[in-house]
């Protein structure tokens, strides 16, 4: 079997999955996109680094003669489409998927590349099974949240006539599985399959061992008392986050549970001085936040193991990666009801779900979770048995078990 990925880049976790499906036979090949480098399009026999098998078809957005065959149909669909080219990229996809031929094409977002994969299935000019993953951004419509796409007749109508030509939409929640239906989309043809962990089970395993030495260290670099209670939030702290919430209810969380200090990892977005800082200084408890800036690598998982709670106070979200990535290691999550993830921490009893947006009910959740470390250990017992959905094994074969011959889609 060979397989198109269109846009893979669009999550930085993909590439593990291309590794993985290689590993076990599957002929991969790539189409992405990167502006500057030079030539319209270039092929190579590599995607990330030399060897790896993934042969790719990298294209410039800005070049190629087609543009100006396009150009009118372009600016007409341009605000909708996010800015982007329509037909344009219509008419790359099509040429990639005659130099590769593949037996299946795999969106790896569902809008950016899956509007004009799905229009060219409906327009009988793309024969390959057509597969699109769902992963939030990409559907959703949060204006409170500054996520997603927001919804105009026009961007309403590109998604909707885009969806009766994909013949497996795989959202990585029920969340986004529910948006997909009210959409007009055929159950028959949903698959729900989550996103997958990076890391290796063993490192993982590794890092959950070590839990108890992590929060010794991790507690000693920031000057917090050994032993002190501490949770952790650990995203791209923009507004959708909803970390303005956390730090609205920091003070009385303090009250509830003296000597708790909050690790907030992550980069330094511009909406953490806007409203979260703020609220903090009001609270008089702003001494116990740690900003400790973005994190890489093994740091991810080591500040999330340190922790005794990870907090995710998220607005909109399709899934949430970050609570499965805590639960990996041991630690259990309070999260909102507005992520995909809930559903899997309520299923598992991994934590607790509160309503998103609500600064109250979060800080209740957080003083109930931290003030009973026997709920703690329960939760934290129970961590693994969730971990078993988001294998990359596992992704990976439902993900193939999808891709097999279903009842062709609508035209």
């Amino acid at each position: 079997m060979r397989i198109l990925y269109l846009h893979p880049d669009s999550w930085s976790g993909e590439y593990a999955l291309l590794e993985h499906l290689v590993a076990r036979g599957i002929e991969i090949c790539v189409l992405e996109e990167k502006r500057g480098f030079g030539a319209t399009r270039q092929a190579i026999e590599h995607f990330r680094a030399p060897g790896d098998g993934i042969a790719t078809l990298w294209y410039d957005p800005g070049r190629g003669a087609e543009r100006f065959l396009t150009w009118l149909a372009d600016r007409l669909f341009r605000r909708a489409f996010d800015g982007r080219n329509l037909v344009h990229r219509m008419w790359v996809v099509r040429a990639a998927v005659a130099y590769f031929r593949p037996d299946v094409v795999v969106c790896s977002d569902g809008f950016s590349y899956a509007i004009p994969a799905g229009l060219l299935k409906r327009l009988g000019l793309m024969r390959p099974r057509l597969v699109v993953s769902y992963i939030g951004g990409d559907v959703l419509d949060c204006p409170e949240a500054e996520y997603g796409r927001r919804r105009t007749p026009m961007v309403n109508w590109l998604i909707q006539k885009s969806i009766p030509g994909i013949d497996v939409l795989r959202p990585v929640s029920g969340l986004l599985q529910r948006v997909l239906l009210g959409e007009g989309a055929d159950a028959a043809r949903m698959h729900v399959i989550p996103s997958h962990l990076v890391a290796g089970s063993d490192r993982l395993a590794d890092i959950r061992a070590c839990r108890s030495e992590l929060a010794v260290a991790i507690r000693k670099r920031y000057g917090i008392p050994d032993g002190a209670p501490l949770i952790v939030t650990l995203s791209g702290n923009q507004k959708g986050k909803g970390l303005h919430l956390l730090a609205q209810a920091w003070r009385a969380v303090h009250v509830a549970v003296p000597e708790c200090h909050w690790l907030l990892c992550g980069p330094n977005d511009p909406w953490l001085d806007r409203a979260v800082r703020p609220a903090l200084d009001a609270s008089s408890a702003a001494q116990w936040v740690h900003f400790t800036g973005r994190l890489s690598g093994a740091d991810v998982f080591e500040y999330l193991a340190a922790a005794d709670l990870h907090v995710n106070p998220t607005l909109c979200e399709g899934l949430n990666m970050v609570t499965v990535e805590a639960a990996a290691v041991g630690t259990p999550s309070v999260t909102s009801d507005g992520a995909g993830i809930a559903e899997w921490v309520e299923r598992f009893g991994t934590g607790l779900v509160v309503p998103a947006d609500d600064a109250v009910a979060l800080g209740d959740a957080v003083i109930e979770a931290m003030r009973d470390a026997a709920l703690r250990l329960t939760w934290q017992g129970r961590c693994p048995n969730m971990l078993g959905d988001f294998s990359l094994e596992h992704v990976a074969d439902q993900l193939l078990r999808a891709v097999l011959p279903l009842p062709p889609a609508e035209s």
